[in-house]
């Protein structure tokens, strides 16, 4: 059983205060601003925001392009033709507000994507409501998981499908386990490939912080669910890529140093 106490409260304000949405803006169109093509989540106050490589790679390739606007479920296909080759947005929402609902859209103006790993950077522009630095979130001791260990996934489910169907605007939790230390769980830090969790997750997901549910720090970054033999998703199986290569590697500093340019950046 599951009980709610002010620690939880703080821990999924937290995460939702640094999830953030990554997607494309919509000028011509009040009702849809914004189209959600994935997740992201800071993981530094200057504004660095961890997801996957595919999701960036959507902004870049037209192939992937078009397959996360498929599964966005968006009904004007003529509008997601008119975005591409858009620049990307990174949207933090702010609930803080009583009888507001807040959405600050901030540009990328650089990229990094791992090639060993689905995992990406994405450096985004300084904003005034954020003087004092962007909403972070911290990364769990890799010596404190374990397989079994509760967790939480924040993050955008279906995109802008959900805001249609239920009215959904802002980051929503699922709660789950990890089910499996890919390769295995005595596995080195420098070895380590993944997690196989028990948990619900769908495209719009990609990208999100998977976080202990006890600390609300993040050790993983989701990746996307496991497909059957006839191509469907299997519920309650999801992949998450680890979040240490980040640090092993040295990719935050390198994204922080890069000379800012128009995306897409580097690659690497």
């Amino acid at each position: 059983m599951f009980i709610m106490t002010s620690g939880n409260n703080e821990i999924f304000s937290k995460a939702k205060a640094a999830t953030v949405a990554i997607a494309l803006i919509n000028e011509k169109d009040d009702k849809n601003p914004f189209l959600i093509l994935g997740t992201g989540f800071s993981i530094h106050p200057e504004g660095v925001i961890a997801t996957c490589r595919h999701v960036i790679a959507a902004f870049t390739d037209e192939e992937e392009f078009n397959k996360l606007i498929i599964e966005s479920h968006l009904a004007n296909e003529n509008l997601g033709r008119e975005m591409k080759g858009s620049i990307p947005y990174v949207i933090f929402f702010d609930t803080t507000v009583p009888g507001q609902l807040l959405a600050y859209p901030i540009r990328a103006n650089h990229c990094i994507s791992k090639t060993n790993y689905d995992l990406g950077l994405i450096k985004i522009n300084k904003h005034k409501v954020f003087s004092d630095g962007y909403p972070i979130l911290e990364t769990e001791s890799y010596e404190n998981i374990e397989e079994g260990s509760e967790i939480i996934l924040c993050g955008f489910p279906l995109g802008n499908y959900l805001k249609e169907q239920i009215g959904t605007i802002t980051s929503s939790f699922t709660r789950g386990i990890i089910s499996s230390i890919i390769p295995a769980a005595q596995a080195p830090i420098e070895n380590l490939q993944g997690f196989q969790l028990n948990i619900a997750a769908t495209h719009g997901n990609s990208g999100g912080p998977v976080l202990m549910q006890d600390t609300g720090r993040v050790l993983g970054v989701l990746q996307g669910g496991v497909l059957a033999n006839d191509g469907s998703i299997l519920q309650g199986i999801a992949k998450a890529e680890p979040i240490y290569p980040f640090y092993l590697e040295d990719t935050i500093n390198n994204i922080l140093n890069a000379s800012p340019e128009d995306f897409p950046g580097n690659t690497g």
